[in-house]
């Protein structure tokens, strides 16, 4: 699932390309089906023998969980953090062992899994830099994948062309085909020129961010994973926590908690919502709980 941007750079872009065509002439001219296979067969091939077929397949996995934490707020998980926190100060670490069904993020989880079980402090940090350390070379795994697949598109679309020239040349007793085979040959370029520029080569960027992005989430779930293992007070956690948050979020997150009072009854009423809540936007999460 993309983001609203990604979305609607993708739509724009390719109905900037469609645009320019039907006010010139037919989209169907500008559709072959051998040139696509040519240009995506070719591709795919490529990564093939650049790439083990397990670890395309790792790629694309990963791919497809990055993309899921484009509308992600991490202050949002704050808050759940902090409550949590909370709730163990108050009773104990136990009273999360009928919560962790309901966490989504599995790295949330299972780290909240081993403190709940009992893993002593310095196993449990290096459990969870593995992970996130094993989980980085996954993404820089997906990243290297689309990148060679933005190179491979245009390479391709030019053999497919050369190959169209060559079959045209074939025929060149007769001129009347060569403008069409000529049309025809270029498409391929066009279609490999398209594929890298506007997929592989976008998402590939995307992908870098998301990443970013997908680090200072764990790395703030350790952080809050292992204050709550610690009894450690949720006001400092929550200190260390929002290093992690960009400027203009963090400012926004810290302005609103100091005007907040009775605690105690806001994380009573988000006890009872964050099942639901837990993939909310921090905005409409704060409406919802500051209401009623």
């Amino acid at each position: 699932m993309m983001d609203r941007s990604s979305t609607l750079g993708f739509i724009l872009g390719f109905a900037l390309i469609v645009g320019a065509i039907v006010t010139q002439g037919s989209i169907g001219s500008f559709a072959d089906s051998a040139s696509l296979a040519i240009v995506l067969g070719g591709v795919f091939a490529a990564t093939m023998i650049n790439y083990s077929f397990d670890k395309i397949k790792r790629s694309f996995i990963t791919i497809n969980s990055l993309m899921k934490l484009s509308n992600v707020d991490l202050r949002t998980d704050m808050e759940l953090l902090t409550m949590f926190a909370r709730r163990v100060r108050r009773e104990s670490l136990l009273t999360l062992d009928q919560d962790l069904k309901h966490i989504k993020d599995e790295f949330l989880k299972n780290g909240l899994q081993l403190a709940v079980d009992g893993f002593q402090e310095k196993s449990l940090q290096d459990i969870l830099k593995d992970e996130i350390e094993s989980r980085e070379k996954q993404v820089e795994l997906s990243i290297m994948v689309l990148n060679s697949m933005s190179a491979y598109a245009p390479a391709f679309g030019m053999i497919g062309t050369v190959i169209g020239m060559v079959l045209m040349l074939q025929n060149i007793s007769d001129p009347e085909s060569l403008g069409s085979g000529l049309s025809v040959a270029l498409i391929t370029t066009l279609y490999g020129t398209i594929f890298a520029n506007m997929l592989f080569g976008p998402l590939a960027g995307k992908l870098e961010y998301l990443s970013e992005l997908d680090r200072n989430r764990k790395e703030l779930f350790r952080i809050g994973i292992l204050s709550i293992v610690e009894g450690e007070n949720p006001r400092i956690m929550e200190k260390k926590m929002l290093i992690y948050l960009d400027p203009h979020h963090r400012a926004e997150y810290i302005k609103h908690h100091e005007q907040l009072s009775l605690m105690k009854k806001r994380d009573e009423k988000f006890y009872q919502l964050w099942v639901e809540q837990q993939d909310n936007q921090w905005e409409k999460l704060t409406e919802i709980l500051e209401t009623g």
